[in-house]
């Protein structure tokens, strides 16, 4: 008799688990899972290809060497998501191993806002706290920053600002106080 009941309060056991565990799938039954890279990049027919000009440190720290990158944004794209995409690439640095990054990969991009043809870029404090700082470190940065996104019509300068705050300098060097400028003296040709 004990035996019979074991039996049959396993038998239900397992019919009342595989009737809870059966509508568990990830998606609904006959529905592909959405690809989250579309979603977020638009429709593949609604993108392109785009050039972008980024400057980056030589391994000297003495000139910005440009670097030319190809990346896929939609056709309608504003200015300020060309700028996100120039900042992230920057960020993620160069793809050329003669070529030093000039932003802390650790750095976060938390908003690109342009009024009056000034980029308002809105760091994470990663961008002060993990930079290696020195005053040729910080001038690379801000000029491969500034350069890199005065590119784009409709940017003639720079206003950094982190965590959402305006800063007077970033690691005890430069002004920051106003908006910077193109310097093209510290392009390399």
């Amino acid at each position: 008799m004990k035996k019979r009941a074991l039996a049959l309060l396993f038998i239900l056991f397992i019919l009342v688990a595989s009737l809870l565990f059966s509508g568990c799938s990830k998606s609904p039954v006959g529905q592909a899972p959405v690809d989250q890279n579309k979603t977020l990049l638009g429709d593949e027919s609604n993108l392109i290809t785009t050039n972008l000009t980024l400057y980056f440190s030589d391994n000297q720290a003495m000139y910005l060497m440009p670097e030319s990158r190809q990346i896929k944004i939609r056709k309608d794209a504003s200015t300020e998501s060309m700028a996100e995409a120039i900042v992230n690439e920057l960020i993620a640095g160069p793809t050329d191993k003669k070529l030093i990054a000039t932003i802390p990969k650790e750095t976060k991009l938390l908003s690109v806002k342009i009024t009056d043809q000034v980029a308002n870029v809105d760091f994470s404090e990663e961008i002060r706290s993990k930079h290696p700082g020195g005053s040729t470190g910080e001038l690379m940065t801000l000029n491969s920053l500034v350069d890199s996104l005065t590119e784009l019509n409709g940017i003639k300068k720079v206003q950094i600002l982190i965590n959402g705050a305006k800063v007077d300098t970033l690691v005890g060097h430069a002004d920051l106080s106003q908006p910077l400028n193109r310097d093209e003296s510290i392009i390399k040709k």
